[in-house]
């Protein structure tokens, strides 16, 4: 199939909001297509392709080579997606030059030679229309933002295939990029010898938000555990030992210290935290280990990673999903009877006798490191996704804080004509002198705000620095975050857990805003 056939898919399922019409796309893409095609087109809606060679600097060499950088530098500014900024100002283009989505592929995929791409992408770039230049950018820097989520193509795949949707959630893990073999199993093949499903990636059970109804059932039915500020992982002690992240990724590099010698099948469920000298520390320190494919000696020693176990889905080899809750705790505590590790520990399980009890500890007692309560039915089975009945997260009520905008952003895909990516900030003291960046936000706003707050930073503009302006301090806006700890790596010396606007102060005075030491203050 043409490059170019591909490029107007994309540019479908761009511009198509239906969820229904964009899993017909690329069904319908599928169906006309040959296996190796539809297993490159698999590759980057999944955003698979590992070896990267063209980085956005290459790119701007190319197109300020053709055009005055000045007038690159403005347009980029003005437009913010750098391949729709490419596609539209390369010059000489001729739309009815066709190539191969496979051949291009091949070509970057597995060569190394850097300059022999570059030269060839110039080539193909003077030589296409706008639509194939957007596309290959957007292939080759893996920055789609079409609105094609994993969900999205697993409907797509089930749709397309002849497998149930449980033997793609079964199996899916197990294959990897550019995903020939996969489809020739999702089309009635034979599942490749290599793949073994005691290896593979199991989904995770979810957590509902908690609602009234079940504060009126009888507490006896239920455990609470703490919901720690981590990242949720999946420890698979397998032939091969496996670490996995709630989105399938494979992160066994990032935390070598949890790898455990052990000659039977566990699968356990958790928790990774950064725990040192018996104390867990915030996740802004978890942030330091995250997708790090090698990790230096000093992270290990000052970043020490720590596994929490609340769950298990394997032991010594047999599913236990079937199992209730209670029944998979007793085995996770006798796992832990026999095997012993400074880097892994046991879930606590939080006494309760009432709701009550349980809501003052989730309001007044929990540090800043834990998110708030996980209550669990003790009959819950262990199945994938959101079971209604079963598991529920008690979050704690966010922290909301009035700040002021300091600095704002261009976005990207649809929002790149509008500035909507803000740096917002408070007083360093009560001289109401200064003021120090705190964060940054870029959601919580409708559109019609969006575009009022656009407007207010084009006519309060201080500097501009490419597609940031630094802006007069005017407008306070209320901001919700769920966490706060100190941070050496921001000048205000905290971060806060996912910032976003709660309401814009348009009425409200500067002054007002808070200084930097009643931020501190919440820290617990």
């Amino acid at each position: 199939m043409k490059m170019n056939e591909f490029s107007q898919l994309l540019e479908n399922l761009l511009i198509t909001t239906s969820k229904k019409k964009k899993i017909n796309l690329i069904v319908n893409f599928l169906h006309e297509s040959n296996l190796s095609t539809k297993s490159w087109a698999l590759t980057i809606l999944t955003n698979s392709i590992k070896n990267k060679n063209i980085y956005y600097t290459d790119l701007k060499k190319l197109i300020k080579k053709k055009i005055p950088e000045q007038l690159f530098d403005y347009s980029y500014d003005y437009v913010g997606d750098l391949a729709e900024t490419i596609s539209l100002l390369w010059p000489t283009q001729h739309s009815n030059y066709s190539f191969s989505l496979d051949l291009f592929m091949q070509d970057f995929y597995f060569s190394n030679d850097k300059n022999y791409l570059i030269n060839k992408l110039e080539v193909i770039f003077d030589r296409s229309g706008p639509s194939i230049i957007f596309a290959i950018i957007k292939i080759l820097t893996g920055n789609f933002r079409v609105g094609v989520s994993k969900g999205l193509i697993r409907e797509s795949l089930i749709k397309y295939g002849s497998r149930s949707p449980d033997e793609i959630d079964e199996y899916w893990h197990g294959f990897t990029q550019p995903f020939k073999d996969f489809f020739k199993w999702l089309e009635g093949g034979e599942l490749p010898k290599n793949i073994k499903k005691e290896n593979l990636f199991n989904s995770f059970m979810l957590a509902k938000p908690i609602d009234d109804k079940i504060l009126t059932q009888e507490p006896k039915e239920f455990i609470a555990e703490y919901k720690w500020d981590g990242i949720r992982a999946q420890i698979n002690t397998s032939q091969k030992f496996k670490i996995f992240s709630r989105n399938s990724e494979d992160i066994t590099n990032s935390f070598p210290e949890l790898i455990m010698k052990n000659d039977n099948h566990y699968v356990l469920d958790g928790e990774i935290v950064i725990k040192k000298e018996n104390k867990i520390l915030s996740f802004n320190n978890l942030q330091k280990r995250i997708r790090r494919k090698n990790v230096s000696k000093n992270l290990l020693v000052d970043y020490p990673a720590h596994f929490i176990a609340y769950d298990i889905i394997y032991f010594n080899g047999k599913k236990c999903t079937n199992l209730s809750l209670l029944e998979r705790k007793k085995l996770l505590n006798k796992f832990f009877s026999y095997f012993s590790s400074r880097n892994y520990s046991l879930s606590p399980i939080i006494p309760f006798s009432n709701w009550e009890c349980l809501e003052s500890i989730k309001s007044n007692s929990l540090n800043n490191h834990i998110e708030g309560l996980m209550v669990k039915r003790s009959s819950s089975l262990y199945e994938k996704g959101r079971v209604s009945n079963s598991w529920y997260k008690w979050k704690r009520k966010p922290f909301i804080i009035d700040f002021i905008l300091i600095y704002a952003q261009r976005g990207h895909g649809k929002r790149s004509s509008f500035y909507s990516d803000f740096t917002f900030g408070c007083w360093v003291d009560n001289g109401l002198k200064e003021l120090v960046p705190v964060g940054k936000a870029y959601s919580g706003f409708t559109n019609d705000e969006l575009d009022k707050l656009d407007r207010w930073v084009r006519s309060n503009t201080v500097e501009k620095f490419g597609p940031v302006r630094s802006l007069k301090p005017g407008l306070v806006i209320e901001v919700a975050f769920d966490n706060i700890n100190f941070s050496e790596r921001h000048k205000s010396g905290v971060a806060l857990r996912f910032p976003r606007f709660n309401r814009i102060r348009w009425d409200k005075p500067i002054e007002d805003v808070c200084i930097l030491q009643d931020i501190k203050s919440l820290i617990n």
